[in-house]
């Protein structure tokens, strides 16, 4: 069974955001100034929540080396408790048709400056982790989290804590020890860590069948839908009557995996759909390659949001770092009005900030 509430499950495509961006002001007060005293390393406060269930002492392997670099750590800012009620209004209103923010989304930019850190603050921010020696890699655009790069001798230095190895699974991943610290004028602003390790969430796909283009089997008599069957069954058909087939709309698949641009074309080819290959970016430094299990799950993704939109503008997210690091881009970035994600993993695999941190998130995407 797939869970339930820690993880997006797939439909064939995954409206996280339901319409194109309408630029709206609300007239709303630049957020307020709230560092308030100097970032000072040497007076830090431990955040909570911030290490992964996975990273057991039992499968402790030991640190890695001072040189071990981490991509994209996320440092994640949370809103304050007015901004967050500001913000739980106004996405009631966006779906109240009685509203004047009636279906009025807002750019990142827009966000930023109701709900996001201020221009000041997050430049603080941004100046201290560069003094400590990280390059950053993602400035949000909407002020609500910051991207970075750095050596786990940098980790340490700057968060107090070590980076292990552990066994889990029979693969080897890295993980933060301990809970992470930060300088105590950031206390209160910074939510939590993301990518201070590398468990990645799980691909849901069951079982993977490789056969022919005969969609049914001569051999075993099983059955397997193809794009006009889906239309069938959803009732999409009318849509395609109607003119309505994806033109001019773009969907965005956010995944952990390179992928073989022939399998799309070739489900492409044998279900009858034009020529249309996506566009695929990838946001991180370190390239996954293919990876097996995850390679299936892309291919799924992109081959039916492609099959139920067939002339929409596909474009594939990959990061080293994860799925969810690819829909940290997508949404920050507005890459498309859909986003498709069918990645997850069972809540107890997560650690408690994750949880938070994705539900700020999609907040930020529903807005």
């Amino acid at each position: 069974m797939r869970p339930t509430s820690a993880v997006l499950s797939r439909t064939v495509l995954f409206p996280l955001l339901i319409a194109l961006l309408c630029v709206v002001s609300f007239g709303q007060a630049a957020p307020m100034n709230r560092v308030v005293q100097a970032i000072d390393g040497t007076n830090v406060t431990s955040l909570r929540g911030n290490v992964s269930p996975l990273a057991k002492p039992a499968f402790d392997r030991g640190t890695v080396a001072p040189s071990f670099m981490l991509d994209r750590v996320t440092l994640v800012f949370q809103p304050t408790q007015a901004q967050q009620a500001s913000l739980n209004a106004l996405l009631q209103e966006q779906q109240d048709p009685s509203s004047p923010n009636y279906h009025k989304w807002i750019t990142p930019e827009q966000y930023a400056d109701q709900f996001g850190l201020s221009v000041s603050d997050f430049k603080k921010v941004e100046d201290w982790l560069q003094s400590q020696g990280f390059t950053i890699d993602e400035a949000a655009r909407s002020r609500t989290f910051i991207a970075f790069d750095g050596t786990a001798g940098q980790i340490a230095s700057a968060f107090h804590t070590q980076i292990h190895q552990y066994m889990v699974g029979g693969k080897l991943h890295y993980a933060n020890a301990t809970n992470p610290s930060v300088p105590a004028a950031l206390a209160g602003i910074v939510q939590g860590f993301r990518s201070l390790n590398n468990f990645l969430p799980k691909p849901r796909n069951i079982v993977v069948r490789k056969i022919n283009p005969s969609f049914t089997s001569n051999v075993s008599g099983s059955h397997f839908l193809v794009p006009g069957d889906v239309a069938t069954i959803y009732n999409i058909t009318g849509l395609y009557n109607s003119g309505i087939d994806g033109t001019g709309q773009k969907i965005a698949v956010v995944g952990q995996t390179d992928i073989n641009l022939t399998d799309i074309r070739t489900f492409r080819s044998v279900s009858g759909l034009p020529v249309n290959d996506p566009t695929v970016k990838l946001i991180t430094t370190k390239d996954p390659g293919i990876v097996t299990g995850d390679i299936d799950e892309a291919n799924l993704d992109l081959e039916w949001s492609g099959a139920v939109a067939p002339k929409a503008q596909i474009i594939y997210i990959n990061s080293a770092n994860g799925a969810f690091d690819s829909m940290y881009y997508a949404i920050d970035n507005n890459v498309a009005p859909v986003i498709s994600v069918s990645y997850g993993d069972c809540e107890p695999n997560f650690q408690t900030t994750d949880i938070t941190s994705l539900t700020t998130l999609f907040n930020q995407a529903q807005a």
